[in-house]
């Protein structure tokens, strides 16, 4: 009497566990390019190198992430923190990396 609502709620969650791990993976923090060539992006800031003068670190948004310069004297956002900005593509500092335009 009891294994047909145990299986229904496994199945629940099978599909709740698959719906979480393929927006995970599809996430970008890239979240638009504007008309004036600057990006939108939004995601979980992970510092590389900061210190008083500069900050460069890292937005993640599910398994993907891009690189971050913020301009100097930007104080650091704190380790995992949410921060939206706009930023513009950076090929010198290499392929997905930006510079942020103002501080977060």
């Amino acid at each position: 009497m009891w294994a047909f609502p145990a299986v229904i709620v496994a199945v629940l969650a099978v599909v709740a566990a698959l719906i979480v791990g393929i927006t995970g993976l599809l996430a970008n923090p890239v979240r638009g390019v504007n008309a004036d060539g600057t990006s939108t992006l939004a995601g979980t800031f992970e510092p590389y190198r900061c210190d008083r003068s500069s900050c460069d670190g890292y937005l993640q948004a599910g398994a993907r992430s891009v690189f971050v310069r913020f301009p100097r004297g930007c104080p650091a956002p704190a380790r995992g923190s949410q921060v939206t900005l706009m930023a513009r593509p950076a090929p010198d500092l290499g392929k997905g990396s930006y510079r942020a335009t103002a501080c977060a």
